[in-house]
């Protein structure tokens, strides 16, 4: 079927919507660190088990490994870290908003760093994607916290904390960039990455004593929501992901599996029985649309 591609891009969006809402509560209880740590081995592991079965990419030479590692670090060290910092403060709605804001830091990256063009339509897209955060914010009620909706007194750190990590997912994308278009096994490069992400948040959790003891004592419920964010949003999702950039415009499918915070909504509504406001779905709207200008600009 020639449109399938267009449901796997949005059951991608669907796979990180759901994959942001079991790690709302494993985020909150383990703390971000812990928590990135356990999920990020689980992801590690999954792509040991699929390199051993398809191989590692043998074009990867030791600056291409190091690039990728370096990604790593940025990506899921830093990226992940403060992304679940954010989760945890501001809850999901927010938060998948806040994602959105990738596109326009790479964008800035891009320019500031590559000296790449930034066309008047990606400038737009910009505006546009930080518009619709900002009306997200102010949609927030303090007065009516829903169960979904993090909490009142750590909006503040958590859009910091939020921001911080699209900036450095973009940081990692670009070191990755030169790799990646050289024509990288995408899960050669995903196990490096990954691995090196595991491996960067394992210092921290070996020298205190209390992380090793949430690891050890976490309550079953708990590991089964960390297992089932990794599996579902980076497993299936990441699978759905290449299945539709393989199939369909690469612009096209960037904007639909960037729809996370229009999906999300809904499901916040069904799950955490609380009407999202109106100026959520505003802010939601406009952020779709300006990561669909950015990455449609050229």
């Amino acid at each position: 079927m020639a449109s399938l591609w267009i449901f796997a891009a949005i059951g991608t969006a669907a796979c990180f919507a759901v994959s942001s809402l079991l790690a709302y509560d494993a985020a909150r209880t383990l703390g971000a660190l812990v928590f990135s740590f356990v999920r990020m081995s689980i992801v590690a592991t999954g792509f040991a088990i699929l390199v051993l079965f398809s191989g590692f990419d043998p074009s990867l030479d030791v600056l291409d490994i190091s690039l990728l590692v370096v990604s790593g670090v940025l990506g899921v060290f830093l990226a992940d870290t403060l992304r679940y910092s954010s989760l945890a403060r501001i809850g999901p709605s927010l938060q998948s908003l806040l994602n959105t804001t990738t596109a326009p830091c790479t964008l800035v990256l891009g320019f500031l760093v590559l000296g790449q063009v930034v066309s008047e339509l990606a400038l737009l897209g910009t505006a546009i994607v930080f518009g619709g955060l900002v009306l997200a914010i102010f949609a927030r009620n303090s007065d009516a916290l829903a169960r979904f909706s993090g909490e009142s007194s750590s909006v503040a750190s958590g859009v910091l904390f939020g921001l911080a990590s699209a900036l450095s997912q973009a940081g990692s994308v670009l070191v990755a960039s030169p790799v990646m278009l050289d024509g990288a096994d995408l899960i050669s490069a995903t196990f490096v990455r990954s691995l090196a992400g595991s491996v960067s948040l394992l210092l921290p959790i070996v020298l205190s004593a209390e992380r090793k003891a949430q690891i050890r004592t976490m309550p079953k419920p708990v590991a089964r929501q960390v297992f089932l964010s990794a599996a579902i949003g980076t497993g299936l999702g990441m699978t759905l992901q290449l299945y539709a950039l393989g199939s369909g415009p690469v612009g096209v499918v960037a904007m639909l599996t960037a729809t996370t915070p229009l999906i999300i909504l809904p499901m916040i509504w069904i799950l955490g029985k609380a009407r999202p406001p109106g100026l959520a779905w505003i802010g939601a709207i406009c952020a779709v649309a300006g990561v669909a200008l950015i990455v449609n600009a050229g």
